[in-house]
């Protein structure tokens, strides 16, 4: 029996460069403002900045990233 590999949410992480990061539930975190080798790094309009792992990345359909978290978790996330 084969199975089928499930492609990445991005495959192209320029391309998420300046784009909506939002919650599973949501609610707009900020925009994509670099990405290293693990993660996105997101700034709000409120002056905070989140670390988020890429792992975490569930969908990105051009314009929005849809990141695996309730918006009452993105908390853990933010950056000193």
């Amino acid at each position: 029996m084969e199975t089928e590999l499930s492609q990445p949410a991005v495959l192209n992480w320029d391309s998420v460069m300046h784009k909506e990061a939002r919650t599973k539930d949501g609610k707009t975190i900020g925009y994509i403002a670099a990405e290293d080798e693990e993660c996105i790094y997101v700034l709000s309009s409120r002056h905070k900045e989140y670390m988020i792992p890429k792992s975490r990345v569930m969908e990105f359909d051009g314009s929005v990233v849809l990141i695996d978290l309730q918006s009452g978790k993105i908390g853990r996330y933010k950056m000193p």
